[in-house]
């Protein structure tokens, strides 16, 4: 069976990586700048698609199903992207860059698929791999925005770290200065030859348990692994429930059980 680090872009198709490669340091060079962008993510996505002129709304809570991601999707001229604020920050922000993709994608490169039937980012895409092109080159593409190559030697340079007896140890600090989930990382240094396939399945074979053991020892990627509070966001919801009733679009039975439930998510994480 193929393995992980098998399925990824980067070994399915090098010269489409490349591709993928150029449109990253593009996207980089005119709207993150010199920087390595963190959580910063969300806001450089919004300004993105504000310089496209399409509006741009999140909609984050916490989603008892740890399987859901994000998902977008466009309605009324308007993108909607839906993070589950329930997972550790550094997946989501893995996840905020992953969707980036498929916007990119609709708004530059006329793809339809956005559009039509959304985008929809299930965990395993992310802890497991996927067979699905597009969603192999979004997730190359997240990883290359968050982790530039430059920035990666630099700090290697920096916290003397040895690219040929890299541990679990360098791959945190890596990962709290990236702020992306540990195999994210693993793939990264493989995809800029800093370390070989044999010595990148070591380190994604790793069970979880231990990595979790040695992040709260040592404090390293912590804030990353943590489920932030008070992120809760629901954009223009109650806008649409407004339109809806005054062009009668839906009976004032649905949209009464809409401003009911949106009520009880509000109370419930303390949204205004």
């Amino acid at each position: 069976m193929e393995s992980f680090v098998d399925g990824i872009l980067y070994n399915k198709n090098k010269n489409r990586f490349e591709q993928i490669k150029e449109k990253a340091a593009g996207f980089t060079n005119q709207f993150i700048g010199n920087n390595i962008i963190q959580d910063d993510i969300f806001s450089a996505i919004e300004n993105y698609a504000r310089t496209k002129e399409m509006p741009l709304e999140w909609v984050r809570l916490p989603i008892d199903d740890q399987e859901l991601c994000a998902c977008t999707f466009i309605r009324g001229g308007r993108i909607f992207v839906m993070l589950n604020s329930g997972l550790p920050l550094s997946k989501q922000i893995f996840a905020a860059a992953h969707e980036l993709y498929h916007i990119r994608c609709f708004l530059e490169e006329d793809d339809s698929e956005l559009a039509q039937n959304g985008s929809i980012l299930n965990a395993k895409t992310i802890d497991t791999g996927t067979t699905e092109e597009e969603e192999m080159e979004a997730n190359a593409f997240a990883g290359l925005l968050l982790a530039s190559v430059d920035y990666m030697l630099q700090q290697i340079r920096i916290f003397g770290i040895d690219k040929d007896k890299i541990s679990i140890d360098d791959i945190l600090t890596l990962m709290d200065i990236f702020a992306i989930p540990y195999k994210a990382m693993v793939l990264r240094l493989l995809e800029e030859s800093l370390i070989d396939e044999p010595k990148a399945k070591e380190l994604i074979s790793i069970p979880g348990g231990e990595i979790n053991k040695r992040i709260k020892i040592t404090g390293k990627a912590k804030r990353w692994s943590l489920v932030p509070v008070g992120t809760e966001k629901l954009g223009s919801i109650m806008e649409y429930i407004d339109d809806n009733r005054e062009n009668e679009i839906l009976p004032e039975s649905r949209i009464k059980s809409d401003v009911d439930r949106l009520e009880t998510i509000k109370k419930r994480y303390g949204i205004e």
